[in-house]
């Protein structure tokens, strides 16, 4: 029995050399476009980091205003009670935000002025509470109430400002790194096209 010669004349190059470089390309794509999308989701988490510190200014600022509110608005036990409970609904809303933002937060300097401002945040309180307790002793004249806490806010504006720019600047780099990687990645798919295109004519022959 003869053994079976095989005639390599037939064998299609050209059709293997295009099949196997279609799939050596769309590979090549799907690297680049996983590797997009990945990029593409930590600006997203970023971006939502900062609209959560920003919103957390906002909220904060709000609970400073109702803290003056208590001093401002409270002339007996009943309007006194009725202005703590505002206040004390407004701080609990900030410390379940920050809480939240600790817990999405991936950026270390960002997190670490988000837990400076959060373990000054209950400081905070426990000094405003003190601070209630001269507004009754002084039949609720706010003046010595309203010096005792004086100032104690802008600390924790402060970390949430450097925290609001650690967002920034994370999410400005986070952009620059993508915009750079398009066009690598775009320079890489043109070559690999002239790869193929060239690969493809030479088996023509």
């Amino acid at each position: 029995m003869k053994p079976v010669e095989i005639n390599r004349s037939r064998i299609p190059w050209a059709l293997i050399a295009k099949v196997g470089g279609s799939a050596a390309f769309f590979f090549w794509f799907y690297m680049i476009w996983n590797s997009s999308v990945e990029l593409h989701e930590q600006i997203k988490t970023t971006s939502d980091h900062y609209s959560a510190v920003h919103q957390l200014q906002v909220d904060y600022k709000n609970e400073v205003q109702e803290w003056k509110n208590v001093l401002l608005r409270s002339k007996n036990q009943e309007t006194l009670n009725q202005q703590w409970l505002i206040y004390d609904t407004q701080h609990m809303k900030v410390t379940s935000a920050v809480q939240a933002a600790l817990l999405q937060s991936d950026v270390r300097y960002l997190t670490e002025n988000l837990k400076s401002f959060d373990e000054a945040h209950s400081a905070n309180y426990q000094q405003y509470k003190n601070s209630v307790q001269l507004l009754l002793r002084n039949r609720f004249d706010p003046v010595e109430a309203d010096t005792a806490v004086k100032s104690i806010d802008r600390p924790l504006l402060e970390y949430l400002q450097t925290a609001d720019t650690a967002a920034q600047d994370e999410t400005r780099r986070l952009n620059e790194t993508l915009a750079y990687k398009s066009r690598t990645q775009i320079e890489q798919s043109l070559v690999v096209l002239a790869f193929l295109a060239m690969l493809v004519i030479w088996f023509k022959r």
